[in-house]
């Protein structure tokens, strides 16, 4: 009798470590930060579409602040408050402002090495950012450099102005992009003007760097009556304003936003009530109908898929996969999977810089521009 007792009691305790161990493998965490609605609605978005999909249980969110430049302790601690949690297993930062990379060597000091870090949209260095995080994904500045200006010669572009300010243009990859630019500008025989604008981390704040599109274009117009100029910016904040100043001015084309997809900016700007992230199609074709009514719908471009918000969609999945143990901490070949199936057509390259060094662990995202002509 004592022994079956025994038995039944060797069973029951080997029921419950089995219990125990099936609630410990549903007890995972994926963080998410973003910018807040005002810099950056797209990944906001994206991080409220994880919470829908995978649950609040799992799902954790915040944003860094608009003035990230200069509160930049206030990234570092958030993302540090992320990895205090032991069920946090990984963190997705889109974008990956200054302050991503000091987060997380304070995260592997507090012993966290098994936090998987995905870095999207970073405005670090690459050799910075990808020798703390794991895995970085952006879209391809330096090859827009090219379909940008293919996009302005298909068009007979005369005149290009670059919208930018000095902290955007200390950047690698902005730089290599805004090269490129001009050796193809040269090429075509299109001048190609640089503006600087107000930093919209800067005292004045977004809405000063807004006002100042809306003020500038019509400006550049006058200067150069009768000719076709195209306008691009490298800010996020800018797109409504410059959408806007180009709505109605005939011969002012714009060839992408910075991030290229249909929801960057253009709902607001045409006054449509589209599902940031729902069908792209059906935005594509919404927003062509809309600039039809401005006869515009030959002078707009951008990307038929919204990178950011797929940056942080894969971004997730692949640290789910990571959590369940079917990835490594960096599989290019899973990841380019989980890219090319999200956006067919997508090319994804590890990015190589000037000097010739490739990074392993970087990856850019590359898709052709939209005629939205094709979506009347």
């Amino acid at each position: 009798m004592k022994k079956l007792l025994s038995m039944i009691l060797a069973v029951a305790m080997l029921l419950s470590l089995c219990s125990i161990s099936v609630a410990e493998e549903g007890n995972w965490k994926i963080a998410i930060m973003t910018g807040t609605v005002s810099q950056g609605e797209e990944e906001f978005r994206a991080a409220e579409k994880a919470v829908e999909v995978w649950g609040a249980d799992h799902i954790v969110t915040a944003t860094y602040p608009d003035n990230f430049m200069s509160e930049q302790e206030t990234t570092v601690s958030q993302l540090v408050a992320f990895a205090a949690d032991p069920e946090v297993k990984a963190i997705v930062m889109c974008q990956a402002v200054p302050g991503a990379t000091p987060a997380i060597q304070k995260i592997r000091e507090m012993g966290r090495d098994d936090i998987l870090f995905i870095a999207g949209t970073p405005q670090e260095d690459p050799a910075v950012i990808s020798g703390a995080a794991d895995i970085v994904m952006y879209a391809d500045e330096i090859a827009q450099g090219d379909s940008i200006m293919e996009k302005c010669a298909e068009w007979g572009i005369e005149v290009f102005i670059h919208y930018s300010f000095p902290r955007h243009m200390a950047m690698e990859l902005i730089v290599g992009r805004h090269e490129l630019l001009q050796a193809n500008a040269d090429a075509l025989g299109i001048e190609l003007v640089d503006v600087t604008a107000p930093d919209p981390t800067a005292e004045a704040g977004l809405s000063a760097s807004q006002q100042f599109i809306l003020e500038d274009v019509p400006q550049q117009m006058a200067k150069y009556e009768g000719k076709k100029v195209a306008f691009f910016t490298t800010n996020c904040g800018m797109q409504p304003s410059l959408q806007t100043a180009i709505l109605n001015q005939p011969n002012a084309y714009y060839p992408q936003p910075c991030c290229p997809s249909p929801y960057h900016a253009f709902p607001a700007t045409l006054g449509l009530e589209l599902a940031v992230g729902g069908d792209d199609e059906a935005a594509l074709k919404a927003i062509a109908a809309k600039l039809q009514d401005y006869d515009a719908v030959g002078r707009y471009s951008t990307w038929a898929s919204p990178v950011a918000m797929t940056i942080i969609e894969i971004g997730v999945e692949y640290a789910k996969a990571y959590v369940d143990g079917t990835v490594a901490r960096n599989d290019g070949e899973a990841l380019a999977g989980l890219l090319q199936a999200k956006i067919p057509g997508a090319k994804v390259a590890n990015y190589t810089n000037a000097e010739g060094t490739t990074f392993d662990n970087y990856y850019t995202i590359l898709l052709a521009p939209v005629d939205f002509n094709d979506y009347l």
